[in-house]
C-alpha cells in the first residue's frame, strides 16, 4: 500500500476518538490534521513507555524534535532513530506506526508549505516539553507534578500546543474569519487542549498510577490533609473525591473556553464544527460520569462513556451544528449541576509567561 493509504488505516488503530472526527475533514486539511496526529502518537508512545528510562525517552524526544524541524537531519538520521526506538515498549499499533513513521514523513513532506509551518513548530515543541518533564522523573518512582501551574503547564505541552496548531491550520482555510472572531480562537486554543487532556488525567487516575505516573499535583493533594500515599491508597475516599472534583471543575472551565472556539468558527463550516464537537461532547459527557463517581477511584477499570452515548453525539449533533443557540443549550444540559457553576477563569498570559522561562532547548538527556 501506499503511504497516505497506510496512514489512513493506521489511524483508527491508533486512536478511534480522533478518528471519528477526523475524518469529516476533506482536502489539505484532511491530509494535514491526519498527519500531525500520528507526529503527535509517536511522541505519545515514546512518553507512554512504561519500561523505558526517562532520560532513554529525553534523548529520543529531543532528538525527534530535531528530526521534524530540519528535513536535510531527519533524511541522514531518521533511520537511526528508528532503530533506536525499538526499545520502546507499548500497544502494537502504536509501536508499528512508531517504526514505520518514515511514511508519515513522506505525506507530510507533499503538504502545503503553509500547513507543514504550521505543524512543525507545534509537534517539535511537544516533544521538547515532553522531554523537559522526563528529564524530571525518576524511574521507578512515581514523581508528582508540584502544583496546578506545573499541571497546566504539562498539558500545554501535551495537548495545548495542539490546540494551537489545530487553530492556526484552520487559518489557513478560514482566510476569510474577521479579526474578532480569530481572536476568539486565539485566546480559546489552549485551554480547548487543557481540557480534553485534564479530561483524560480525571478518568486515568488508577491506571497512572499502576505505571507509576501522578499527574494530581502535591499541592492540590496536600490541601485536602493527605501525603501523596495516602491518595493512592485511597485511604480517604471522600477527600479523594473532593480533589477530583476540584480537578473536573476546573477542566469544566476549560471545557466552556473550548465551546468558544467552536462557536467562532463559521456555521457555514460544518465540517470543521464537528470536528471540534464530537471531542468536545465526549469529554463533558466523561466529566458528568466521574462527577462524584467513587468508582473512578477504587477500580483499575477505565470509567467510559457508553457506546450509546457517543452514537447520539455522533448522529445527533450534525442536526445542531450550524446553531450557536442549539449548541449552547446542548452543551449546557450535559452537566447542570450547581457544583460546575462559575469554574476558575484559565489565566492564559499568566501561562505564557511561565512557558517562556522554561529552557526547552537546553535540556539534557544524559544529566
Amino acid at each position: 500500500m501506499d503511504d497516505w493509504t497506510y496512514c489512513l488505516k493506521t489511524l483508527p488503530k491508533v486512536s478511534r476518538t480522533f478518528a471519528l472526527n477526523i475524518s469529516v475533514l476533506r482536502g489539505d486539511l484532511h491530509r494535514s490534521i491526519l498527519t500531525a496526529y500520528l507526529f503527535c502518537r509517536t511522541v505519545d508512545t515514546v512518553e507512554d513507555a512504561a519500561k523505558l528510562d526517562p532520560k532513554i525517552k529525553t534523548q529520543l524526544l529531543i532528538e525527534f524534535s530535531r528530526l521534524i524541524e530540519n528535513r536535510d537531519h531527519r533524511e541522514k538520521s531518521l533511520t537511526a532513530w528508528v532503530e533506536e526506538c525499538k526499545i520502546v515498549d507499548g500497544a502494537p499499533n502504536d509501536l508499528d506506526l512508531l517504526q514505520k513513521i518514515s511514511r508519515v514523513f513522506n505525506v507530510f513532506n507533499s503538504l502545503p508549505k503553509n500547513h507543514q509551518d504550521q505543524i512543525i513548530p507545534s509537534v517539535s515543541k511537544m516533544a521538547k516539553g515532553m522531554a523537559f518533564f522526563q528529564s524530571r522523573f525518576q524511574f521507578g518512582e512515581i514523581t508528582p507534578l508540584e502544583n496546578i501551574q506545573d499541571l497546566e503547564e504539562y498539558c500545554y505541552f501535551v495537548a495545548g500546543v495542539v490546540g494551537e496548531m489545530l487553530c492556526n491550520l484552520f487559518f489557513q482555510k478560514l482566510s476569510y474569519l474577521p479579526e474578532a472572531a480569530k481572536n476568539i480562537m486565539r485566546n480559546n486554543a489552549v485551554s480547548f487542549g487543557l481540557g480534553l487532556q485534564m479530561t483524560n488525567i480525571s478518568k486515568d487516575i488508577i491506571a497512572d498510577r499502576n505505571r507509576g505516573w501522578s499527574y494530581i499535583p502535591k499541592s492540590v493533594i496536600s490541601e485536602k490533609g493527605l501525603t501523596m500515599d495516602e491518595f493512592h491508597s485511597g485511604a480517604s475516599m471522600d477527600k479523594n473525591l473532593l480533589i477530583l472534583e476540584g480537578l473536573l471543575k476546573k477542566t469544566k472551565g476549560h471545557l466552556n473556553d473550548a465551546l468558544k472556539f467552536t462557536l467562532a468558527i463559521p456555521r457555514t463550516e460544518i465540517a470543521l464544527r464537528l470536528f471540534c464537537i464530537w471531542p468536545l461532547w465526549m469529554a463533558v459527557k466523561t466529566v458528568a460520569v466521574l462527577h462524584n463517581n467513587p468508582v473512578l477511584l477504587n477500580s483499575n477499570a477505565q470509567v467510559k462513556i457508553s457506546r450509546s452515548t457517543v452514537k447520539r453525539i455522533l448522529f445527533g449533533t450534525p442536526f445542531i451544528a450550524w446553531s450557536n443557540n442549539f449548541l449552547k443549550y446542548s452543551f449546557a444540559n450535559i452537566i447542570n449541576d450547581n457544583a460546575f457553576l462559575n469554574p476558575p477563569a484559565f489565566d492564559l498570559e499568566g501561562l505564557k509567561s511561565r512557558l517562556g522561562k522554561i529552557p526547552l532547548d537546553t535540556v539534557n538527556p544524559y544529566t
